[in-house]
């Protein structure tokens, strides 16, 4: 505790250098709302792109089912009648779509820690590099527009 208020009331430039971990505290602690998109984009991105990834494998590698035909006819014909009632398509009875889709789901909720893990670590980058410039360049843009429109 001692050493944090040093650090916090020195006037010392080699105690007030954050060094590893801390110099990304200290970035939260400047731009919580540009951390807290970054996250929030790349915890999206690593939940959606692997589900179409896992899926598209599945769909052209083909692996067997460990399921029952009788089992796979009945979830088709189950969901075939909501897309008819949606107005979609029907899906053929022995189709293994929705067995990919499934395990696609699973697949990507199972990697959760790696997902949250990686986006924790690419956070600081996000922030730094997408999202502060982005919202600058929105907040010029909404200066520009004001000054350009004032009465």
């Amino acid at each position: 505790m001692r050493h944090l208020l040093r650090r916090a009331f020195s006037t010392n430039s080699s105690l007030q250098k954050a060094r590893g971990w801390r110099t990304y505290v200290d970035r939260f602690r400047d731009r919580p709302a540009s951390h807290i998109t970054a996250f929030a984009v790349l915890h999206e991105i690593t939940a959606i792109a692997p589900l179409f990834a896992v899926y598209y494998a599945l769909s052209y590698y083909q692996p067997p089912t460990i399921f029952p035909i009788r089992v796979l006819e009945e979830g088709n014909r189950y969901i075939n009648k909501l897309r008819e009632y949606v107005g979609l398509e029907q899906l053929d009875p022995e189709s293994p779509v929705l067995v990919h889709l499934a395990t696609s789901y699973a697949i990507v909720k199972v990697a959760a820690p790696v997902r949250i893990a990686a986006s924790l670590a690419l956070t600081p980058w996000m922030a730094k590099w997408c999202v502060v410039p982005v919202a600058k360049t929105i907040e010029h843009l909404t200066k520009t527009m004001r000054a350009k429109f004032k009465p």
